[in-house]
């Protein structure tokens, strides 16, 4: 029976968020950050081609979108690291001091220097040479403060992309 069992209200909840993901996939910011990726994965210029403010939107949302997935370690781990410096300078321009922050500490815990190098490969060799169970721990933590969004992440991008008119075109 739906209603004895709680089913009945995780079934309003199911339908309420199915409605927000429409709404969502509807919005010109998902239809912007859909055109980023085609843009960078399926053109021929790829990320070159896009206009600064562009290239600092997409590489702040690559932090977001790996760290929720899977930590910062699979941020640098995979090709979204090659994006760091974009992100850096992103995270910085939006706004977002306590995520820069927490981004450059685990930088610095994975790179001994701090100096995140662009390649996948080379980035991937220091981090297995780096990783221990210490480090490991401390990016746990790093990611914990994270999910916490102390910055109000998704608010200081909406006011970067209106800023510069990132989704007036969609």
């Amino acid at each position: 029976m739906p209603c004895k069992g709680g089913y009945r209200e995780n079934i309003e909840e199911s339908k309420v968020r199915y409605e927000e993901d429409k709404k969502y996939r509807e919005s010109a910011e998902h239809k912007h950050w859909l055109w980023l990726v085609d843009q960078v994965h399926k053109t021929e210029t790829g990320f070159a081609g896009l206009s600064h403010p562009n290239k600092l939107y997409f590489s702040a949302n690559l932090v977001s979108g790996e760290v929720y997935n899977g930590g910062f370690e699979q941020y640098f781990f995979n090709s979204s690291g090659s994006y760091y410096h974009y992100a850096v300078e992103g995270l910085r321009e939006i706004g977002a001091i306590e995520t820069l922050q927490l981004l450059l500490s685990a930088s610095r815990l994975l790179f001994s220097d701090g100096q995140v190098p662009s390649d996948t490969a080379q980035r991937r060799l220091l981090i297995s040479s780096q990783s221990d169970e210490n480090t490991n721990e401390a990016l746990g933590l790093l990611d914990q403060i994270f999910y916490k969004d102390p910055d109000g992440f998704s608010e200081l991008m909406a006011r970067f992309a209106k800023a510069h008119s990132l989704h007036s075109d969609f």
